[in-house]
């Protein structure tokens, strides 16, 4: 088992270990209503960058979802391309990338052989046999590890999908393939580890009881696809894990980890702690790990108050400090009929050092009703995510058996699928901007 220990410690390497970072979820191009997200994304990055060449780290894993769609910004496409060089220039580090469920695998890939010379590993899906899929670093000549870098596992990856299954079939099907999936990519690395080099694997999936935030997409349909730890062989030294949003341990095994995401991508994540994972690598095994917090440039805040206690609410609230001004959820638990309740909230907030964002009423409407479980979303925010505003058409139709819902969502999945295919095909990246990082061109 690795050891915990404490940033201080990062400032001298010790000899003969192997330093990888793990990170996942950047979210490049995502959006927070109509407000980009783009400043914040640019001041990780540098930090990332500072970070790799002050505790001199070897490797970086990115654990899928480097991009919030399919067809990114090109602002987003920009800031990716615009890091790998920065780093690139930097020099001592390789990169491994895959791609997560918010990927386009085709737009990862294209450039492959040219950040290939870069240093930079990008496997966006399956093909091929599963040796294809190990990263010897940081040579295969001499390896100090081996990187298994599996993206993120589709439906078509994992299961034939026949028609006339069940739940509990398809839920089987997922489990049993994502399970097979890295057996037998911990099989093609036997020669490696049998020589005593160790072996880290990446992973865009939910592990069973693992923390949950509002940001996240259902990646299988009905989210049968959640696997237990225990899936992961023991032949894996470390388990760089990507999906889930805030950073944990999953499964109750620390080698098994979500990095989380390195900004908070949504209000329910308001008070996250960010961090990257530092791993050590020696004798053949991670010998300790430990998180290293990431500055938040802008600081999320969520207000719920009722209509009465509103000014009050408002005023007393101060904003936590923070490179750029905060931005405030405010939900008005009770609103008055017929009243503006955005212009009320922004007249009361004029001159205050943050910004609200987003106002919503809370009165209970024939749209109320329209939030997962146990998450408060605004109506806008729902209607912009097809698969909730299904779920909850699906939840107003009582007399559907278990087994007719679960086919309705297989074939919804299955539309969404097609159509995201379809996005994924029509994407051409463009050439980037001239935005600088780094200090550099």
């Amino acid at each position: 088992m690795a050891n915990s220990t404490t940033s201080k410690d990062l400032d001298v390497k010790p000899s003969g270990h192997f330093r990888v970072l793990h990170t996942a979820d950047w979210h490049l191009g995502k959006m927070l209503g109509e407000h980009s997200r783009e400043e914040e994304h640019l001041r990780f990055l540098k930090f990332l960058l500072e970070a790799i060449q002050k505790y001199s780290i070897e490797v970086l894993v990115i654990a899928g979802d480097v991009f919030d769609s399919a067809n990114p910004p090109q602002s987003a496409v920009a800031q990716y391309y615009n890091f790998l060089s920065a780093l690139f220039r930097q020099g001592g580090c390789s990169v491994v990338i895959v791609a997560g469920n918010h990927d386009s695998p085709a737009h990862l890939e294209a450039p492959r052989q040219i950040l290939n010379a870069l240093g930079a590993h990008v496997v966006g899906a399956l093909s091929g046999s599963r040796a294809d899929l190990l990263v010897p670093l940081p040579t295969p000549n001499s390896p100090q590890l081996v990187v298994a870098a599996v993206p993120f596992l589709r439906d078509r990856d994992l299961r034939r999908g026949l028609s006339g299954q069940g739940a509990a079939e398809i839920q089987q099907e997922l489990i049993q393939g994502i399970t097979r999936c890295y057996r037998e990519v911990a099989e093609a690395a036997r020669d490696w580890t049998a020589k005593g080099v160790p072996l880290l694997a990446t992973g865009h999936l939910t592990v069973a009881g693992s923390q949950t935030s509002d940001s996240e997409r259902e990646i299988h349909v009905g989210g049968l696809g959640a696997v237990g730890a225990d899936c992961f062989p023991e032949a894996f030294s470390y388990v760089a894990l990507g999906h889930l949003h805030r950073a944990q341990t999953a499964g109750k095994r620390e080698t098994v980890c979500y990095s989380g995401s390195p900004i908070p991508l949504s209000f329910s994540e308001a008070g996250d702690r960010k961090e990257l994972r530092v791993l050590d690598f020696a004798q053949g095994r991670l010998v300790q790990q430990f998180a290293l917090n990431i500055p938040l440039s802008r600081r999320l805040t969520q207000i719920r108050s009722k209509r009465d206690a509103l000014e009050i609410s408002l005023k007393e609230f101060q904003s936590s400090s923070g490179e750029l001004p905060g931005w405030v959820e405010v939900v008005v638990e009770d609103p008055l009929a017929g009243e503006n309740i955005s212009d009320v909230v922004q007249e009361l907030v004029k001159g205050r050092d943050f910004e609200v964002i987003r106002v919503l009423g809370k009165r209970e409407t024939p749209l109320s009703g329209m939030s997962a479980a146990g998450k408060d979303e605004g109506i806008e925010q729902l209607l912009g995510d097809p698969s909730k505003v299904f779920a909850h058409r699906l939840e107003a139709e009582p007399a559907l058996s278990d087994e007719d819902r679960v086919a309705l969502k297989l074939v919804f999945q299955e539309l969404c699928n097609l159509h995201a295919e379809q996005q994924r095909g029509e994407t051409v990246a463009g050439p980037p901007s001239n935005q600088k990082l780094g200090g550099q061109a």
